[in-house]
């Protein structure tokens, strides 16, 4: 049995669609701003996803937008692989299972119909630009 995760966070930054492997299977990384709980003083951590197949070209469609609020469920999943030196890399990934907006994409980037629109929009009490400044310095986001 696999236990499922739920997050709640704003997106760092717009991400890329890829194709990967011989198959060319979507895929996308993204990082989410998650409050450790809900207060104005709860520190943020950043956490990062990656999403596959539909589930990717869904994310890619309707949650690419820096700070839109989006809810997410995944499951962490460990693998193991060589790399480009011959050395045996492991990696722990959250992935993601499905996702919800909270929030709609602004009208500039996409258009969207009301059929895919959220069910109850939620605003979130922070601002984008809060989580942008806590990033350090020496920080890569992918």
């Amino acid at each position: 049995m696999m236990q499922t995760n739920k997050h709640i966070g704003l997106v760092l930054k717009t991400f890329e669609l890829e194709h990967i492997g011989v198959e060319k299977i979507p895929m996308v990384r993204f990082g989410l701003a998650v409050k450790r709980f809900p207060s104005a003083k709860a520190k943020t951590d950043f956490i990062y996803y990656v999403a596959y197949r539909d589930v990717a070209e869904r994310l890619y469609k309707y949650a690419n937008q820096k700070g839109l609020p989006v809810e997410i469920d995944f499951t962490q999943q460990s693998r193991t692989y060589e790399n480009a030196e011959g050395e045996s890399v492991y990696r722990v990934e959250n992935v993601v299972e499905k996702f919800m907006p909270w929030a709609q994409l602004d009208k500039q980037s996409v258009q969207q119909t009301d059929a895919t629109a959220p069910d109850t929009p939620v605003e979130n009490e922070a601002a984008p630009d809060d989580f942008q400044q806590q990033l350090p310095s020496d920080y890569n986001v992918y």
